[in-house]
């Protein structure tokens, strides 16, 4: 097989995808704390750059480094085409999944106030260094996604949606942490007990990259099933 780009320029890829950073350890909400928190302030979300197509268990991973290169070839165009789906379907994940996260909390009883900006670059993919003073927030609200996009398990099977975020909360009164977890939605590790997992809708599959691609608003409907669902897990954190 004769790859479509130069050596380095794969290996370049390869360093450009996203790595598996270890998340901060799980801290359950202490619901007698409940009553103090009411007013939340949730920040500006980290998000990746872009949606992601990936097979957790790819048929190139047994073919030593050749195989590997060829699938993160593969890897990157699919996320590019990915890129080009949700903007055909005039579908912003970001921003969406902050709208869902905001309705979810409202639902379980809070009180929400997102905070205009955007997040700094450097803190997209972990918790903010610090909150800029709300005099009227309880608690900060931050959440960043680790992975937002689709997932098959191995080559041969369909894609499925997959989010994953991490999120905390953090009281605005003295800093201490009361909540800090990881929710996954899609195929997730069975032995991965630290996250919250979230079971994916059998229903929702895609067979291959083209199928991802024939229909942008159902493949963006499919997206926000996730997001909808992960939301509603976190809020169910709090209740």
């Amino acid at each position: 097989m004769r790859l479509s780009t130069t050596l380095p320029a794969m290996i370049a890829i390869m360093l450009l995808l996203p790595g598996c950073q270890s998340a901060p350890p799980p801290l359950a909400f202490e619901h007698a704390t409940r009553p103090a928190v009411h007013r939340i302030c949730l920040v500006p979300l980290g998000i990746p750059e872009r949606a992601q197509v990936t097979i957790m268990n790819p048929i190139g991973a047994g073919f030593g480094i050749v195989g590997n290169l060829i699938e993160s070839q593969r890897a990157a165009n699919a996320n590019v085409e990915m890129v080009a789906v949700l903007a055909k379907a005039h579908y912003d994940y970001g921003t969406a999944l902050s709208s869902s996260v905001a309705a979810a909390m409202r639902k379980a009883g809070f009180a929400i106030a997102p905070e205009e900006g955007a997040r700094p670059q450097d803190q997209r993919d972990k918790f903010l260094s610090r909150y800029a003073p709300r005099p009227q927030a309880d608690a900060f609200l931050d959440i960043y996604a680790r992975y937002v996009g689709f997932q098959a398990l191995q080559s041969s099977l369909g894609y499925r949606p997959r989010l994953e975020i991490v999120a905390r909360l953090v009281s605005a009164k003295d800093g201490v942490t009361l909540f800090q977890n990881r929710i996954v939605y899609g195929l997730a590790v069975s032995e991965d007990e630290d996250a919250i997992l979230v079971r994916a809708d059998d229903s929702v599959s895609f067979s291959d990259r083209a199928a991802l691609q024939a229909s942008p608003a159902t493949t963006a409907r499919a997206l926000q099933t996730a997001i909808d669902a992960v939301a509603w897990e976190l809020a169910l954190q709090f209740m």
